[in-house]
């Protein structure tokens, strides 16, 4: 299996992550004002203390920037499910490895809900979320297939299960950022998960879906 990088950031590093969440809060805060169309790069970059050209460097879009999209992020996920335990069922690893990847992106939940209140909002958000969905889903796909043996162009199981998990997850997030006093996100993702692997033939009685 394939290992995953756990060592600490360097400092270049950590002042990567800040300029890039600089950019990201400046996108989402001016975006929030003036819609997607009347946020200039120029303003976001200007809002963030960075240069224009720093800008491209970190995001290719306005939309990219307000998602705060990861290009790493599909590659380091198929990297993950292989390093998951061998032996470990297929389901299990997926879910394993989406929930960490998501709750920890999602770790400021008044911040998850201004950016889905955004994707209802602007047609290109939302255009943005199914690519990153789908360059999520290609890259497990391709892990899963390998995790079990199959092929991802001809068996149907590889694409299945992960498309249902891509689904599940989707489902819980915006449960999460739907209304005030929902549960945890990682307990709404628990939740959907235990439904997926019971099947979908019925709803589970309420008191046994965690």
């Amino acid at each position: 299996m394939a290992a995953v990088d756990l060592s600490p950031p360097t400092h270049r590093e950590r002042k990567k992550q800040a300029t890039r969440r600089a950019i990201h809060a400046a996108a989402l805060q001016l975006v929030e004002r003036h819609g997607l169309a009347g946020a200039t790069i120029e303003a976001i970059s200007e809002q963030a203390g960075v240069a224009p050209r720093t800008f491209w460097s970190y995001f290719t879009s306005k939309e990219e920037a307000v998602l705060d999209h990861d290009p790493e992020r599909p590659e380091r996920l198929r990297l993950a499910l292989l390093s998951r335990p061998f032996g470990e069922d297929a389901l299990t690893s997926v879910q394993a490895v989406l929930e960490e990847d998501i709750v920890s992106r999602a770790t400021d939940r008044a911040v998850s809900i201004r950016i889905a209140e955004l994707v209802r909002r602007e047609p290109e958000l939302r255009a943005a979320v199914s690519a990153t969905f789908d360059q999520v889903g290609q890259a497990l796909v391709t892990a899963v297939a390998e995790r079990t043996g199959q092929n991802p162009e001809r068996d149907v199981y590889p694409g299945l299960l992960v498309g249902s998990a891509c689904v599940a997850c989707r489902v819980a997030f915006l449960r999460w950022t739907g209304l005030p006093g929902r549960p945890g996100l990682r307990t709404l993702l628990g939740e959907a998960f235990h439904q997926l692997a019971a099947g979908l033939s019925g709803p589970l009685p309420r008191e046994s879906r965690r």
